[in-house]
Parts: structure tokens; sequence; C-alpha cells
């Protein structure tokens, strides 16, 4: 096994768009679990984004805004620096796919770094939530945890945490540093307690492996999570989905029989309702598990292994059948995204920072990538200069504003005048948008404020967030003003 490297990140926001990242720490240890090296980085505001409240309170992220003499743009080249240092390796998370490597690949592309570097050259990137609720699902004991009230049990780090290793300081969690290594002891548990769900994760972590350990296999289990719950299924592989490419299985408690025998719309219909027999696997460290483990689970216990190698032979054997629904499945994304499309929508996606995967790769070989790369490596008074060569408008858009953010007294007059109004109409904004404008942060401040049963620490945190964003509202509304003063004169 690679050595394993536990990431973490804090943000001033929830939205992997729009977020920041205001500290990362990483925890590179051996296969054994012992610890080789680490790092902790902490930075300051960014120009033209605004914190999110209730993000900074359960993250306790204020201090490290308000005392970090690091800019952002310094945090991501440093953390660039660490990765490159312990790379190859795996890049271990929790609920990593869900958040952390989208709001990295997102940081990388706004810092024109190279995006997919934790996926790349040798490196994996791994997501062990998924793991540990099924080592709880398959081997009960494994992990000690507590129960909704609808007695599932509950995966917040933290309860696991305090759960596990009871002597764990529960002031420091939402920390990236105490996240990185709770995730570490809890992954190592994993591999003690239930240790053929630890090495079947190591197994799909790439996609390639993951995709053919789906294809090849027959039979296989997976667990999905829904309800709140996670669940296990007897799958078999049907087709790629003909717009995401992820595999599409069929779930083996439903026999096809039935199903075969519908005509298209009929077939199409029965796909829309509740209960499916197709489900789909994205190819981000799915769990895939010998098909044993399904068996030890209902319905698929009473359906019993003859039985479901029948139903798998039987929609191996139909390729019409899987065309069918390789068919309606594409037409029922097209549906929804028809009936859920609007012009907020179409105005979201042309902003730049939506559009790092509808926008495409940037190509390797481009003039583009060549001036992206001479851009960190020259003065910032030299930077603007090779911005304005560059051809993609949304990687000229981020040149841009990086010398604004970081050297604003580099930008010709014309152009910082024109960013600066830009920003402050972005962020003082009254109608709530998809990213945290300072409207939207008084009045969650003021939400927060009003709830019934605040405490002192709680109210004064957000006493000190409200003096913040007050700070920022003066900045940009002088900009506001400045220019509706030269409207009047002229």
């Amino acid at each position: 096994m690679a050595n394993i490297a536990l990431l973490d990140f804090e943000a001033q926001s929830a939205s992997t768009s729009t977020g920041k990242i205001i500290s990362v720490s990483g925890i590179l240890y051996n296969d054994q679990f012992q610890e080789l090296d680490r790092f902790e980085l902490f930075c300051r505001n960014v120009p033209g984004y605004i914190p999110d409240p209730y993000s900074l309170w359960v993250n306790k992220g204020l201090k490290k805004l308000k005392e970090s003499n690091l800019s952002h743009y310094q945090l991501m080249l440093e953390m660039h620096k660490k990765i490159n240092q312990w790379s190859p390796c795996i890049w271990a998370t929790w609920n990593g796919h869900g958040y952390d490597y989208p709001l990295a690949e997102k940081e990388n592309y706004r810092s024109l770094l190279p995006i997919y570097i934790l996926k790349t050259n040798g490196n994996e990137a791994a997501d062990f939530l998924p793991f540990a609720r099924a080592a709880k699902l398959f081997y009960p004991k494994s992990l000690v945890t507590s129960f909704s009230s609808s007695n599932n049990p509950v995966f917040k780090l933290e309860d696991l945490g305090m759960k596990n290793f009871p002597d764990t300081d529960k002031s420091k969690f939402h920390t990236a540093t105490q996240d990185c290594e709770i995730s570490a002891k809890i992954i190592n548990k994993i591999k003690q307690t239930a240790r053929p769900i630890f090495d079947s994760s190591l197994m799909t972590i790439s996609k390639q492996k993951a995709k053919d350990a789906i294809v090849k296999n027959k039979l296989f289990t997976t667990a999905l999570y829904y309800f709140g719950k996670s669940r296990p299924f007897a799958c078999t592989y049907l087709f790629d989905h003909p717009q995401y490419t992820w595999p599409m299985v069929y779930c083996l408690e439903t026999d096809p029989k039935d199903l075969m025998s519908l005509n298209y719309e009929s077939l199409k219909e029965k796909m829309k309702k509740p209960g499916k027999f197709i489900r789909a696997i994205p190819l981000k460290h799915p769990v895939i598990l010998n098909i044993d483990y399904a068996l030890k689970a209902e319905p698929f216990k009473t359906i019993g292994l003859q039985k479901l190698t029948e139903r798998a032979n039987l929609i191996k054997g139909d390729p019409e059948f899987a065309e069918k629904c390789k068919k309606a499945i594409n037409e029922i994304a097209e549906e929804k995204k028809f009936k859920y499309k609007n012009k907020e929508d179409e105005a979201t996606a042309k902003d730049p920072h939506n559009q790092l995967y509808s926008g495409g790769f940037l190509d390797k070989n481009s003039l583009d990538n060549d001036i992206i790369k001479k851009f960190h490596t020259i003065e910032w008074d030299r930077r603007y200069d090779e911005v304005i060569k560059i051809n993609d408008p949304r990687f000229k858009y981020f040149g841009e504003r990086l010398i604004y953010q970081n050297e604003p007294e580099a930008l010709p007059k014309k152009v910082y005048n024109r960013i600066h109004l830009e920003t402050a109409e972005r962020v003082l904004r009254l109608e709530e948008k998809n990213f945290t404008t300072i409207p939207m942060a008084e009045h969650l401040i003021d939400s927060i404020r009003a709830e019934n049963d605040i405490n002192k620490e709680k109210l004064d945190y957000m006493n000190e967030v409200d003096a913040m964003i007050k700070e920022i509202r003066i900045v940009y509304e002088k900009a506001l003003s400045s220019t509706n003063k030269k409207k009047e004169i002229a």
C-alpha cells in the first residue's frame, strides 16, 4: 500500500463554487498509519468574497481570517508545494467527493494552478465515509456510533471521534487538523475491525479499477446511502449513462421478466416511479464488494444466489432491454433539464466560477497553458501583460482577479476600477444568489442573533462577524458611490 495522506479543508462558505478556503491541513502516514509529516496553513479573507456567518461559526474561522499574514494565493502555492512533495500517494478524505475534492479543484482553477493535482501523476483520491458506513453495515461492531431518531447510525466525524476515541479534545472539532487526525484513526480502526472492507476500499479508488470491478463481475454487492441509511444491493452491470458516462446497474431484487415484456413507453413510465430497479454508481471511490455481502441481508438472502444469477444471465442475454433502458434514462434526464431550466440558471452558468467543468479542459499543449505557468513565476507588475494574452475567457477573468486580490496597484487604473465596480455590484446585490452577498450575510447574522437559545459565546461571535461584514460593506459602498457621482457629473 502507498503512503496515505489525510487532507481536510475549512472554508468561509459551504459552496464549492464561490466559497474560499481559509485553512487546509494534511497529515502523511505510511501503510502502518505511522505519521511521516504534516502541514497546516491559514489565510486571510479574499477581497470580493463574503464569508458565510454560519460557516465561520461552525469552523471557528473568524480568527484565522483576521490574524493570518498569508494571502489565499500564498496558501494555495504552499499547499501545492506540499502536495508535490508527498506525491504520489493516496489522498484520503471524509466526504471528500462530496466537498473537499470539488472545492480543491475549483480553488485550483480560480488560482490558475494544476486543477486535478490530487488525482494525477500517480495520485489517487479516496473518500472513506462510504466505507465507514459499509463497515458498520456488514460488521456492526467495527465502529461505535450514535443513532438517529430513525435508529440509523450517525457518521458525523465529531460524533464518531468522541464515540470511538473518547479522549479526543471536542473543542478542536471542525478544525482541519483535528478532522484529519480523527479521519485517520477511524480508517485505521476499519482496517483493524473490518479488514475486508478496508482491503476492498483500496481496490476502487481509481476510476478504471472501479469500472473494471463493476463490469467484469457478473454479480457484486454495493452499498448505497439514501434516507439516512446505507443499504446493500445485489447488482449487475447494465450500461453506461448516455450523458454522464458513469455505470448504471440493475438491482437484482426486482425480477426483470415482467419489465422485459413491457413496451418502451410503459417501461419508461415504470422507471420514473419510486423503487428504482436501475441505479447509478458514479466512479468516485464506490463501494464494490463480493456478492456474498448482499446474501447476508434481505431480500437477497431469501432470493438466493441461484435466482440472482439467473436474473443476471437474463439481463446479460437481452441487449435490447438494456438499449431501451438506456434510451429512457437519456430522455428522462433531458426532460428534467428542460423542466428546471430558467433564465437564472443560464445566468449562473455564464458565471466563470461555475465553468470549470462545463468550459472544458485546458489543453496542456496550448499557448494559454504556457502563459499561465509563466504567470506564477514573474513579478506582479509584469503579470497583467501575460493575462491579457490568455485566450480562454475563464482564465483571463481569474488572472485579472488574482492581481486585483493580491497586488491591485499592478493593474492599469481603468482595469482596476472596472473589476472593483463589478465586485461591488456583485457583493451588494439585494436578491438572493448562489453565493454569499453582504445583504445575505447580514440577514443570516440577524437570524442567528434571534435564536431563542443563543448563548453569549455565539452572540459575541456573531457580533464580531457583523463588524467585519460592516467594514467590507463600507469599502464596496464607497466604490458604488464614487461611480454614481461620476455619472452625475457627466
